[in-house]
């Protein structure tokens, strides 16, 4: 197996979004074809990419920022549990959107919010995860917008407070790699014995429960519930965020640091 194949499952969604982008706003039935097509497709590559482990590195910024992907088991499951149900919100979006004004952005910023979950499963390094995070957050923003100018203060809730915990992630993605020496996620993990790597565990566990719609950073969901369309809330906060910011916590909690169950923080998360 090509390395390049994890590459597949961010160029497929992003690419048939920006096919339907460029698609006439009187075409009704290609965005729906592609949509159906590229999330058909993104789960035929999770079940073929199933079971097996492969990494892709590419050099990039220097300072450890290099564009690093790896596919292994846990990853693997992300994948196809994310694939499926993209599926199903495409079948349910073809019949759900077709006669609603906004029904092209939506199925773009569905393809691109699947892309960039995509990618911040595959991530291996830690500022190529953030880019993909903060891509989610855009695409956040962009979906429940499709809801109408009513909408508006909803998104602008849900940006402030996904951006307040992403911000934290950021400072504890910075304080790991000063601590740590590097920003690959599978490098070792680091020991919570001093200052600051407690502080960076506890802020970029607060970024990983916030996109899991933890309190206190889950009061926008019930107001998208009301504003956004429908088949956003099965799609975004109740399915891809909640297994992201699972994946992102134990990805933390196993791989970046030596978290000693009963300890302090282990209580406290």
């Amino acid at each position: 197996m090509s390395d390049t194949i994890l590459l597949l499952p961010i160029l497929i969604p992003a690419v048939a979004a920006l096919c339907i982008f460029i698609l006439p706003r009187t075409d009704r039935i290609g965005k729906v074809i592609f949509a159906l097509l590229a999330t058909a497709a993104n789960l035929a590559l999770a079940i073929a990419l199933w079971g097996k482990e492969s990494a892709l590195v590419y050099a990039w910024a220097g300072f450890g920022m290099s564009f690093d992907l790896r596919l292994y088991q846990f990853s693997g499951f992300i994948l196809l549990a994310a694939a499926g149900f993209a599926l199903l919100t495409a079948i349910y979006c073809s019949v759900y959107m077709k006669d609603r004004p906004q029904g092209r952005q939506f199925y773009a910023f569905v393809l691109l919010t699947l892309a960039f979950v995509n990618g911040a499963v595959l991530a291996n390094n830690l500022v190529v995860m953030l880019f993909f995070w903060e891509g989610l957050l855009a695409m956040l923003f962009a979906l429940i917008m499709t809801g109408g100018v009513k909408a508006s203060p909803t998104a602008v809730k849900a940006l402030v407070l996904n951006g307040a915990a992403d911000l934290c992630l950021m400072l504890g993605i910075g304080m790991y790699g000063f601590a740590s020496g590097t920003l690959s996620m599978n490098k070792g993990a680091l020991p919570l014995n001093d200052g600051l790597a407690i502080a960076s565990f506890v802020l970029m566990m607060i970024g990983a429960i916030a996109k899991a719609g933890s309190m206190p950073f889950h009061s926008w969901i019930p107001d998208a519930a009301v504003d956004a369309p429908t088949p956003f809330m099965a799609f975004l906060p109740a399915a891809l965020e909640k297994l992201l910011g699972i994946y992102l916590l134990a990805r933390i909690s196993l791989d970046l640091f030596n978290l000693t169950p009963g300890s302090t923080l282990s209580v406290v998360m």
